[in-house]
């Protein structure tokens, strides 16, 4: 499960560091390894690949862990999360959509629970130690990357 690779950044540089690497992680998943993501997002197969018969198959969430690998998988079980939800049901609309629309519209969801998970984590900063947001700007959001490599 998604929840069993974390980690708890504790300074400004630590975050970012965090943060980078679920972005990379992310990145090569929309782009290089995007064939296989596809794949395992595809509503059919994802009974098979999760060996269970589930009614809420399609809440399916794209992971971007900081060891820099990534997954597709249910959400996390514990309520609450450990960490911000990822978009919830990315495979819900993928066959009904063309494919470079549907992996934008997952990139910007990414866009969105990175940051969720950066300032969650910047919430425990003090006030002096909060300058997280300008070194998460320099890099490009995923949705602005993938449109690169298309």
């Amino acid at each position: 499960m998604a929840s069993s690779i974390s980690s708890s950044p504790r300074t400004v540089e630590d975050i970012f560091k965090d943060y980078s690497a679920r972005r990379s992680s992310l990145i090569r998943a929309l782009t290089y390894d995007v064939d296989e993501f596809y794949s395992l997002c595809d509503p059919a197969l994802a009974l098979a690949r999760l060996g269970w018969i589930m009614p809420d198959i399609e809440n399916l969430c794209l992971y971007g862990h900081p060891n820099e690998s990534w997954e597709v998988t249910l959400p996390a079980e514990e309520v609450p999360p450990e960490l911000p939800e990822p978009a919830l049901g990315i495979n819900f609309a993928r066959d009904g959509m063309n494919r470079k629309d549907w992996l934008s519209l997952v990139a910007v969801h990414s866009d969105s629970w990175l940051l969720s998970v950066a300032f969650y984590f910047g919430a425990r900063l003090n006030r002096n130690e909060r300058s997280v947001v300008p070194a998460v700007e320099k890099l490009l959001f995923l949705w602005t990357a993938l449109l690169c490599f298309f």
